[in-house]
């Protein structure tokens, strides 16, 4: 018997915030139906249009700006990211 791990699909994968540690999921943009958002627990549905948002980089200070991928899932934080 072996104990292999079925690796994660990239869009199951859960990230920790860089800022507060808690859960982020992945931001999934354009149109989905149930059967995708069912395939897609974790994930943060944004709909169609992308936007870009500027945002100062927690680790450095710097202005960045950028269409995010993961939003923190903590309501206090909901640090955004690329």
């Amino acid at each position: 018997m072996t104990n292999d791990v079925k690796p994660a699909k990239k869009r199951e994968t859960v990230r920790r915030c860089p800022v507060c540690g808690q859960e982020a999921w992945r931001i999934a943009y354009g149109m989905m139906g149930p059967d995708a958002m069912a395939e897609s627990p974790k994930a943060e549905f944004a709909g169609c249009c992308l936007t870009e948002e500027v945002r100062i980089y927690p680790a450095t200070g710097k202005v960045e700006s950028g269409v995010p991928r993961w939003a923190c899932q903590n309501p206090e934080c909901r640090h955004r990211w690329w």
